[in-house]
């Protein structure tokens, strides 16, 4: 992509053209990783950065990296996409209403314009250290991570217990009786990466969704969105879990839309990403307070935060 003179429609068509990629099962899990890696961006903005650097580590904008130490070099950066708000102007007899840019809670998305954020390596001063990450778990399961996911459960009132599940599934969420039920038998890895599916489930989805006409078709929407949400937080935890089950991307973009399945996959993927985002955050605080030699991160406000609807297409 040339930089030198890049709008927001160039960055929409690309980011339409690079959405299109994302209905193979081995793309969808790169952006999953990388969606790990950024929590703090949109989906839209996710796909555009691994699309300019595909090695990026740790990206922030100007002003960040300033208050870091770190001096950005001429001649680099990521272009990706910033919101415009906007509140309509008191309108007079003298004055026409005129549209203000503004930030507030009452200001409305009027656009977007193009900003550009750096890799670490776009950068030079003193050094400082990586974004603290837990080092990557092998054979069981991020300590306190358990706690935490169960934390999330009892906080939406529903029980957690481990137990038969009666049949061959690993877990099950009872909208009826309020509970979570993990299989006893699994191992520990297992029974985390299951839970944290079912927290997917439980933040995003409701029985009110399996009523009426369609409900079959979508069901494949909502066991994406929950194992994309749980392969997110796992990642950003340090546990890496199979990425097989996402093969179908294709297949159930296009049951719910046939004519346009990058719209299916670009609002499922700001549904997955938003949702990861506030379980990233609120399991990281727990851990962190109550595990504090762990070294997790909390949430830093060293990045443009934000997700933007025009992008991400509409809620499903």
């Amino acid at each position: 992509m040339n930089n030198a003179r890049v709008s927001a429609e160039d960055l929409h068509r690309v980011l339409e053209a690079e959405v299109r990629k994302l209905r193979s099962g081995e793309e969808w899990t790169r952006w999953l990783d990388a969606a790990a890696l950024f929590p703090r961006y949109g989906f839209g903005n996710v796909v555009l950065i691994t699309l300019q650097m595909p090695e990026a580590s740790w990206v922030a904008g100007f002003k960040a990296w300033g208050k870091l130490g770190r001096r950005v070099k001429a001649g680099r950066g990521i272009k990706i996409l910033a919101p415009i708000h906007a509140r309509p102007k008191t309108e007079s007899a003298e004055q026409p209403e005129q549209p203000a840019v503004v930030e507030g809670t009452d200001a409305q998305l009027v656009g977007f314009r193009v900003t550009t954020v750096w890799d670490i390596t776009h950068t030079v001063g003193a050094p400082i250290p990586q974004p603290p990450t837990p080092a990557p778990v092998v054979g069981t399961a991020p300590v306190g991570l358990w706690d935490a996911l169960a934390r999330e459960v009892g906080a939406s009132g529903f029980t957690l217990s481990r137990r038969s599940t009666g049949d061959d599934s690993e877990g099950f969420t009872d909208y009826v009786e309020r509970e979570i039920v993990i299989g006893d038998r699994l191992d520990d890895v297992t029974a985390v990466a299951r839970l944290a599916h079912e927290v997917g489930h439980l933040r995003m989805h409701s029985p009110a969704e399996d009523a009426g006409a369609g409900n079959i078709m979508c069901r494949g929407v909502r066991e994406v969105e929950a194992e994309s949400v749980a392969y997110i937080v796992l990642a950003h935890h340090g546990l890496t879990v199979d990425g097989s089950s996402f093969p179908y991307v294709a297949g159930w973009a296009s049951t719910v839309d046939e004519k346009e399945p990058e719209r299916v996959i670009k609002a499922t993927g700001a549904r997955v990403v938003n949702t990861a985002r506030q379980l990233i955050d609120s399991t990281s605080t727990h851990m962190e307070t109550n595990r504090p030699t762990l070294s997790l991160a909390p949430a830093t406000e060293t990045d443009l935060l934000f997700v933007p609807p025009g992008l991400n297409g509409p809620e499903l």
